[in-house]
């Protein structure tokens, strides 16, 4: 008899075990499960960034906040004047894509009609910056002289990046070329402030 006691209260315990941990997984299930989500998006698909600086200034502010779509490059691969976030030397780092792989690239600063102009050039032919204003392209040159004087060639996988406030940025100029493993997403979507929610415009 003592042996069917012993045995019947073994059984009530493995019982209520199973029930609480049942009853856990109800209450809690859908929270790990949740979290486990959310680190899947962060790592692989996207997540916030913060710009510190103002290298990207008008565009981009300090302390802005922007969606970082990390999927979006393997999806439709980068292309000239995507916004993006790279692994650099000096951290992570956001600037604009300027040359793609298998270019070249050159800034001619000159008087046009009594007005100084930068002019970018991409395989011998102008290209518009559109994005930046004229003063900004004449400064252009400042960090990498043989930009201007000899051009750059990009070789397989190489991308060229700057900040649009050339002035001050820290970019290709002086840190060289980056290649695809280094770009980490593209930001199009600025996230904070509210009052510019929203897609940047190239």
């Amino acid at each position: 008899m003592a042996d069917k006691k012993e045995l019947d209260e073994k059984a009530i315990v493995e019982e209520n075990t199973k029930k609480a941990a049942r009853d856990m997984f109800l209450e809690y299930g859908p929270f790990i499960i949740l979290i486990v989500f959310i680190l899947i998006i962060r790592i692989f698909i996207a997540s916030p960034f913060k710009v510190d600086g103002t290298s990207m200034s008008p565009t981009l502010e300090d302390r802005d906040y922007m969606l970082l779509y990390k999927l979006k490059k393997h999806v439709k691969g980068i292309h000239r004047e995507d916004v993006v976030v790279i692994d650099s030397s000096q951290g992570l780092i956001i600037k604009r894509v300027i040359g793609l792989p298998n270019e070249s690239l050159k800034y001619e600063v000159k008087e046009v009609d009594g007005v100084v102009k930068g002019i970018l050039y991409i395989d011998n032919k102008i290209y518009e910056e559109n994005f930046i204003t004229d003063d900004v392209k004449t400064k252009t040159c400042t960090n990498n002289p043989k930009l201007c004087n000899e051009g750059i060639e990009l070789g397989e996988d190489e991308y060229f990046v700057m900040g649009d406030n050339r002035a001050v940025s820290l970019d290709s100029r002086m840190l060289g070329t980056f290649h695809s493993k280094d770009i980490k997403g593209i930001a199009e979507l600025r996230l904070f402030p509210f009052s510019k929610f929203g897609n940047i415009k190239k």
